[in-house]
């Protein structure tokens, strides 16, 4: 089945009861209190920031403490651009433009620098798990993809396309963002003009239906913060998904992840550990600047994380 705007959140929001398949302890955990109200949420908890926007002195506190961040932007060409956006669409779902914002535009800025060919209004972006479905707008909103498709779990999907539909607008959220279930829908999806208001379209995805991703043709897939928080097997078949589509036509794979990271049912996921291949063409493989520390607004103001977090770039 195919659901097209408010009926693809009208249809989640009877998903959420259900249990998710693939989910790991992680999100068993931070979903405990995840309530939809029909105009709203409760209980959104690693998502990642999700504060009203920021005013007074908060607001200059934040600007300070961001401007080590935005710092590492200043060699990136389309920064200050996407930067921008960034803020743009932060004030749309009524949240503070945080550091989580930031590391987006940051991100998708970096990326142009890398892999230009590959984000342009007639290329196609995945993105595996997104908070808010921030970096799904960044792509549509900066023409960085003509169509993005976004898989997540249920409830999580659920709050990306609440955020979608607060920065389209209801009209053009109706007739640019379609839900799909099974490989029928998919092909009617994707045989769908890409032109729409907001330069592009969405295909949402639930988790538990991942390999109807084997069925499209992706140019970029970005993962970011995400399968540190899957069980191993989970990022094992996005891999699978992800090469099978690379056997076509070749695909590029943007990958952010803690190196190392203990789920709380004690399993242990290993950036070095996904099933990299020794033929892969690796064009970037560090620790990400912008992934090292975050801020808090009390001395002594930046943390690291529990471990160095890594970003690579190939081509599989």
């Amino acid at each position: 089945m195919m659901y097209s705007g408010q009926a693809a959140i009208g249809f989640l929001a009877t998903e959420i009861s259900k249990e998710d398949s693939g989910e790991s302890s992680h999100w068993q955990n931070y979903h405990l209190e995840f309530k939809f109200l029909g105009n709203g949420f409760e209980g959104l908890r690693g998502f990642g920031g999700n504060e009203k926007p920021y005013r007074g002195l908060r607001l200059l506190l934040n600007r300070l403490l961001q401007r080590r961040f935005r710092r590492m932007g200043e060699g990136f060409q389309k920064f200050n651009a996407i930067d921008s956006i960034s803020k743009k669409v932060a004030t749309s779902g009524e949240r503070a433009s945080d550091l989580d914002v930031l590391r987006q535009a940051l991100t998708l800025s970096y990326l142009h620098g890398q892999v230009p060919n590959l984000l342009t209004p007639k290329t196609t972006s995945c993105v595996i798990g997104d908070g808010f479905a921030t970096m799904t707008t960044l792509l549509l909103a900066s023409s960085s993809a003509g169509q993005v498709i976004l898989i997540n779990l249920t409830k999580t999907l659920l709050v990306d396309l609440w955020y979608l539909k607060l920065w389209m607008g209801a009209e053009v959220f109706e007739s640019s963002v379609d839900l799909v279930t099974d490989e029928a829908s998919l092909s009617e999806a994707l045989a769908k003009s890409r032109t729409t208001d907001v330069g592009g379209r969405v295909i949402a995805i639930q988790a538990s239906n991942h390999e109807l991703l084997r069925n499209c043709s992706v140019d970029l897939a970005l993962n970011i913060a995400s399968m540190q928080e899957m069980n191993p097997p989970v990022t094992a078949a996005y891999f699978d998904d992800l090469r099978a589509i690379a056997s076509r036509r070749g695909l590029t794979f943007y990958c952010c992840n803690r190196d190392e990271k203990i789920l709380p049912d004690g399993t242990l996921s290993k950036f070095s550990d996904y099933p990299w291949r020794a033929n892969d063409r690796v064009m970037v493989d560090e620790l990400c600047p912008w992934h090292q520390q975050y801020y808090t607004i009390r001395p002594p103001f930046f943390h690291s994380y529990d471990g160095p977090i890594r970003h690579r770039l190939v081509a599989f």
